[in-house]
């Protein structure tokens, strides 16, 4: 079901700067300077905010930047922040594709890729978040040992992205085709909640090559 534009979504984000960055494609700027935490990670594509909302207290020294860029989506996520705050966390409203302008190379610690949309389409390939020159933004800002965490529910994404990683300066440490049976430590997103009985959720880690 389409979710209704929320017309009123970008005045709701901008009357919440202490815990929303709205990202100017024409001024950006550092993002790190927002965090007390010497670890920082990034969610790329945070959707109504589920996943992060239940990681971050799990992890108080690292600060999650959450990126997502459709306004209505993200007040979705903050008004589901609202109910249980996590200081550790910032929203950014905008595009994935300005990350390398946004942090400092080295700076981050972990990625989050969860359920990106696969652009089955072979002419849509260059917007897929593993496509090589995406990898190439995120190896840069990874620091020595950072590491890219991949969940999808799509089967051919998701050896797409593996066969990419490993032709892009990533290792991948673990691996599996069925997460709500393995025994990984892992925090559902809205869609796993929804949908892992009756569908096979693939997931990776993958660690950054020196």
């Amino acid at each position: 079901m389409r979710l209704r534009t929320d017309k009123a979504a970008h005045e709701k984000l901008a009357a919440r700067p202490e815990r929303v960055v709205i990202l100017d494609p024409d001024a950006l700027t550092h993002l790190d300077h927002v965090a007390t935490q010497s670890s920082l990670a990034l969610e790329i594509g945070c959707g109504k905010g589920g996943f992060i909302k239940e990681l971050a207290p799990h992890f108080p020294k690292t600060h999650f930047f959450a990126f997502e860029k459709f306004e209505t989506i993200l007040v979705k996520a903050l008004l589901k922040y609202d109910q249980s705050p996590s200081p550790n966390i910032t929203y950014v409203s905008g595009d994935a594709t300005h990350l390398a302008a946004c942090f400092k190379p080295l700076s981050i610690e972990d990625i989050y890729l969860n359920f990106s949309d696969p652009w089955p389409k072979a002419r849509h390939e260059k917007r897929r978040l593993t496509y090589p020159t995406q990898l190439t933004h995120y190896h840069q800002l990874l620091k020595a040992d950072g590491t890219l965490h991949l969940k999808t529910d799509n089967r051919s994404f998701f050896y797409y992205s593996l066969i990419a990683l490993q032709a892009n300066g990533f290792a991948i440490t673990d691996f599996t085709t069925d997460l709500s049976h393995s025994d990984w430590f892992n925090v559902p997103t809205e869609f796993e909640a929804r949908y892992t009985p009756t569908t096979p959720i693939h997931a990776l880690k993958a660690r950054k090559q020196v």
